[in-house]
């Protein structure tokens, strides 16, 4: 329901959903009816919507409705004009929704790049959609209403009624009904894959189904039967655009049972295959698909199984990183060691060893050990089919190489890491490096015959944990990546701050500086005065520079303004500036004050200034004493 109505046009809404999707259902069956010539199919469908999800589509459709139209819609009432709307706009939005059935014949197939099980789709104007009960005539507080389309209009509350009376027998019997409906969908699948039904694949996308039954009758094929059912688990499913999947090697899923088949010979010689999904929807969105291999090629002679060129050799070498409960084998590596006519699921993987290997078969069929510390464990191993017929048994050597140490848990640029033998083996090659955050840094390779310690690159790297990234090689010895944590740590390096310019403009007075940070962080600026924290520092790119300061509104006298600059890792360091305000506070000399003089009638003249009067005043007295 988030998808339609999200914009674009209806294909493109719908293009990327499934009916599930837009139905939520107790029960549902289809019934797929090939036609002879493989390339259509009719199709008809039945979905159960009974309890509260009859509520909760109630409740969808009532949002939905509001969208387009806010006067009708979202009022909590359901009508029938309602109804008939989203009715046909379900059959429009299904012929562009994924069919999640796939054909194709020839080669078996399973999927991935190139080859898709989507290639199914609905016939255009092929879909019909019809309903019972999504407005239940017989609801307790069902009311005449207006309709936009003057039709007899009813409408009935989304809300259920606390006190309502849910009659599900069918066909309903007397009474209040209002807990369930009911959907019918009659259309065309178009199927492109398929020439002619002597060998094929039927796939299906089970994921979210539950509780559904999905009927194929093929046509009539002589000798037409079942080769291969799989149930292949862990696929994530997403609605955005795939990115290419690798494909399952055929006859190698694991399905968790989840889904099942029956199929059955028709009276007229043609086959039914009834496929049951029933995914737990709490598992989404780990996805389902189911491959159903058909062909009329003979059944094979049961021969015996075989290893394969991927299965290790006798003598082979399985390196551990440490001692203790491990997975030694992994499924995805065992189901390529054997071959047989029918599933490699289905053979009986065996293996035996020491009993203080504690060797066992896990869940996802991967084989467990207990790795032995500074010895190796020999174990055997084999493959029987359901007759009891056997590969023939290999031997290999289950143990831990080496041991990794480093002298500083500080990381050092290069930083030494040493390999320290615990048992005996092979010659191996071995690579080592530093990786952080899933990035890897340049590696160095050794072959490995004793004790030895590697220099590793260490830059670009940024503060935090590190781990030690090791690949083991060598002849007969099953390849091994593990990431070893060790504790290493980049220690984060303080900012370089520095000084470039000061000025007073006026009595405002401000600094520029740069900066730079050795492991790229990002850095913050604080600014404090005689030790208190004032105002801001601004910074763009490596620059960073102060407000102007007043410093009229300062004490006279010196005072020390510091710059902080800390880094993402809190590491910090700082620039400091003595300011002497002291000439904002200097008084000016005053001017001195004018005086007057008698000139003997013709005005006042500007006095002599005092030094001028003093020699004067002397002069006069020196020349007195001279005359007498």
């Amino acid at each position: 329901m988030e998808q339609i109505g999200g914009g674009g046009s209806l294909e493109e809404q719908c293009g990327s959903i499934t009916f599930e999707d837009m139905f939520a259902y107790t029960k549902a069956d289809f019934v797929i009816h090939i036609n002879d010539d493989w390339q259509s199919a009719e199709v008809q469908a039945v979905a159960w919507v009974n309890w509260t999800l009859a509520d909760d589509l109630r409740e969808t459709m009532d949002e939905f409705m509001a969208e387009l139209d806010p006067n009708n819609g979202g009022d909590g009432w359901l009508s029938t004009d309602e109804r008939e709307f989203f009715r046909a706009l379900a059959s429009e939005c299904i012929e562009h929704t994924l069919t999640r059935i796939g054909f194709r014949d020839g080669s078996y197939h399973r999927g991935g790049e190139g080859v898709s099980w989507k290639n199914t789709s609905w016939e255009e104007d092929g879909v019909e959609i019809e309903e019972f009960n999504l407005v239940p005539l017989r609801h307790s507080q069902i009311r005449d209403c207006t309709s936009a389309f003057g039709n007899d209009c009813e409408e009935v509350p989304v809300a259920p009624d606390e006190n309502r009376d849910c009659d599900t027998d069918i066909p309903p019997s007397d009474g209040v009904d209002e807990c369930r409906a009911i959907l019918w969908m009659n259309s065309t699948l178009t199927i492109p894959g398929v020439s002619d039904g002597n060998q094929f694949t039927l796939a299906i996308n089970a994921s979210n189904m539950s509780n559904a039954a999905l009927e194929f009758t093929f046509p009539i094929t002589p000798d037409l039967r079942l080769d291969m059912w799989e149930e292949c688990e862990g696929r994530d499913v997403s609605y955005e655009e795939e990115a290419v999947i690798p494909a399952p090697i055929r006859g190698t899923c694991l399905g968790d049972g989840s889904s099942t088949y029956t199929l059955v010979e028709n009276d007229n010689g043609g086959l039914t295959m009834t496929i049951l999904p029933d995914a737990d929807t709490l598992d989404w969105p780990s996805g389902e698909d189911l491959f159903a291999d058909f062909t009329t090629a003979p059944i094979p002679v049961d021969n015996p199984p075989e290893w394969t060129d991927a299965a290790p050799p006798e003598g082979a070498w399985f390196p551990s990183p440490s001692g203790g409960q491990h997975v030694w084998a992994t499924w995805h590596d065992v189901s390529t060691w054997f071959t047989d006519e029918g599933s490699v699921t289905q053979l009986d993987i065996q293996c035996t060893g020491a009993s203080s290997l504690q060797l066992s078969e896990g869940a996802d069929r991967s084989w467990w050990a207990e790795i032995p510390r500074g010895s190796t464990g020999e174990v055997t191993c084999q493959a029987e089919d359901s007759a009891g017929q056997s590969t023939g048994n290999r031997t290999w050597n289950l143990g831990v190489p080496f041991s990794l140490s480093t002298s500083s848990q500080t990381l050092v640029d290069p930083h030494p890491i040493t390999l320290s033998p615990t048992s005996d083996w092979p010659d191996l090659t071995v690579e080592v490096g530093l990786v952080q955050d899933g990035q890897s840094l340049p590696t160095s390779s050794v072959t490995f015959t004793g004790e030895v310690t590697l220099d590793l690159v260490s830059f670009n790297t940024v503060p935090g944990p590190v781990q030690v990234w090791v690949s083991v090689q060598g002849t007969d010895v099953y390849s091994m990546e593990h990431v070893y944590e060790l504790g290493l740590t980049k220690e984060s390096s303080p900012p370089l701050l520095t000084i470039t310019s000061t000025e007073w403009d006026g009595s405002e007075w401000s600094m520029q500086g740069q900066y730079s940070d050795p492991d790229g962080e990002a850095v913050t600026f604080t600014m404090a005065i005689d030790g208190s924290a004032t105002g801001s520092v601004s910074s763009s790119g490596n620059t960073w520079s102060t407000p102007r300061i007043n410093f009229e509104l300062w004490d006279e006298g010196e005072h020390v303004v510091t710059i902080e600059g800390c880094d993402a890792s809190s590491k910090c360091s700082s620039v400091s500036q003595t300011v002497n305000n002291s000439h904002l506070f200097d008084e000016p000399e005053p001017n001195p004050l004018p005086t007057t003089v008698d000139d003997g009638g013709s005005g006042l003249l500007p006095a002599a200034g005092l030094p001028a009067l003093i020699i004067a005043v002397v002069g006069a007295l020196m020349y007195g004493r001279r005359r007498g």
